[in-house]
């Protein structure tokens, strides 16, 4: 049996996400990145990037259902190379490759400082309680229980239980959402933050995932993930009419429109696409630095 560590580091950003955007060196993965506030860019270990010590842990004295977020985390990244595989090779997404996007999005966006601080927020106050626990709770019948079981915990444990439950009915969400893969442009590549998903829901905020959301998540350097749903009243987007579970060509303007959505959704870190060496952000070469890839 698998002896789980006591004390362990766990990243609220996926490392084999991170290492679509990052370089080796001396046999080691790192990232070039900026941090909103500081005056210079920097390169980080990915290894070391975005930790926090027991931060998924579920109050359990067993050892296997204490880490069951971290593990399950583990399996689905296991899986993520494979679909950028498939892209780089065959143009498009399988099946497979679409069921486990929706687990990988609903699971980076359960990691994520902006979105447990959101989640915690909902479960903090009682006029935003029940409504988040009705709706997590939607394609089951165990409404009643979970409202009765998160009582029993104090509301410091109480997110990382809420969060397991919310990540599989996101994933129920996202199995009704089209997906579009869109190339980067003439060589520039994505770029991606701290935060990688970006959940526009288009001024309506009455769900957690609103059936007019459009999702953009920069899944490479090369490819970027955009999702919505068919039946949303709002879908004037043009990105919704290119082909979904296919590679699609865009504009620059495209491009760049897409790229100042992302990288204006950040938690704290812009993450770069190249090895950039320390570079003084107030020469306003940044993001020319990082977008010109070798």
């Amino acid at each position: 049996m698998k002896t789980e560590p006591k004390y362990q580091k766990q990243h609220k950003v996926s490392q084999v996400y991170l290492k679509q955007f990052g370089y080796k060196r001396d046999e080691e993965w790192w990232l070039s990145v900026y941090k909103a506030g500081n005056k210079i860019t920097e390169n980080i270990r990915i290894n070391n990037f975005t930790t926090e010590t027991n931060i998924f842990d579920l109050p359990y004295q067993d050892a296997e259902l204490k880490r069951h977020f971290e593990n399950q985390s583990s399996f689905i990244e296991n899986h993520y190379p494979t679909i950028i595989s498939n892209l780089h090779n065959q143009k498009r997404l399988t099946f497979k490759n679409k069921d486990v996007l929706n687990h990988f999005v609903a699971n980076i966006m359960c990691r994520t400082n902006p979105f447990r601080s959101f989640i915690h927020d909902l479960l903090k106050y009682s006029d935003t309680r029940d409504k988040f626990i009705n709706e997590m709770t939607m394609f089951s019948n165990d409404t009643k229980e979970i409202r009765i079981f998160l009582k029993k915990f104090k509301i410091e444990f109480q997110l990382n239980l809420a969060i397991g439950i919310l990540m599989d009915h996101l994933v129920q969400v996202f199995r009704k959402f089209e997906k579009v893969v869109i190339r980067e442009c003439e060589g520039k590549g994505w770029l991606t933050t701290d935060s990688p998903v970006y959940l526009d829901k288009q001024g309506r905020h009455e769900w957690i995932i609103p059936i007019e959301s459009e999702i953009y998540l920069p899944l490479s350097k090369d490819f970027c993930l955009f999702m919505y749903h068919p039946n949303s009243v709002i879908n004037t987007n043009p990105l919704r009419n290119l082909k979904i579970d296919r590679v699609n060509n865009v504009s620059m303007d495209t491009f760049d429109n897409i790229t100042r959505k992302i990288v204006m959704d950040y938690d704290e870190y812009l993450i770069m696409n190249i090895e950039v060496e320390p570079t003084d952000v107030t020469k306003k070469i940044l993001l020319s630095a990082a977008n010109n890839r070798p």
